[in-house]
């Protein structure tokens, strides 16, 4: 019986599309077809869906989570990762037309891979809950939570770096090579 689920299982793996295989434990086919068929409704080609799910792959791979959405992983803490989609420059939620800007949310820190608010979007609401940021370059920050919440940026022991400016502010050029996580309240 071993033998044949081992066999099932290569024959799955074998019929997989290149870039769809999660790194998210127990996903299976039929969610990443359905990943793969939203970002197509979203107009990526199929080589631009299978690009993206690699970086979903990295993504995962590196901090978890759980993958939602073509462009979306969601973590256990209610906060999560918004990737900007092939092609764009800025993260946007699937359905929303193409040049729209994820917002960061009331009572929410926001990092993002580019200066300016653009590229891939973490953000996280949850005090004390760590923010991984896997960018070593410039990027950019949104602190949108209560009025005068201070983030802490930390570094890779997770030592104070600096903090933030108080809420509500932001920082559209800023260096994340020292930050390795970002404590948000």
């Amino acid at each position: 019986m071993a033998a044949v689920a081992a066999l099932v299982l290569a024959f799955t793996a074998l019929l997989t599309p290149a870039g769809a295989v999660s790194a998210a434990a127990g996903e299976t086919g039929a969610a990443h077809r359905s990943f793969t068929a939203q970002a197509r409704a979203a107009g990526l080609t199929l080589g631009e869906a299978e690009e993206l799910q690699g970086r979903v792959n990295a993504y995962l791979a590196q901090a978890g989570g759980r993958q939602v959405a073509a462009n979306r992983i969601e973590y256990g803490s209610g906060g999560g990762l918004l990737l900007a989609l092939p092609g764009e420059k800025a993260a946007r939620e699937l359905g929303q037309p193409i040049g729209t800007m994820a917002d960061c949310w009331y009572l929410y820190f926001c990092a993002y891979s580019a200066q300016n608010y653009y590229g891939d979007m973490r953000y996280e609401d949850s005090c004390s809950q760590l923010i991984s940021i896997p960018w070593s370059w410039a990027g950019s920050w949104k602190n949108a939570q209560t009025t005068g919440t201070r983030a802490r940026f930390l570094t890779a022991t997770q030592g104070l770096y600096q903090y933030s400016a108080p809420a509500s502010s932001r920082n559209p050029n800023y260096s994340w090579a020292p930050v390795y996580y970002i404590d948000p309240c």
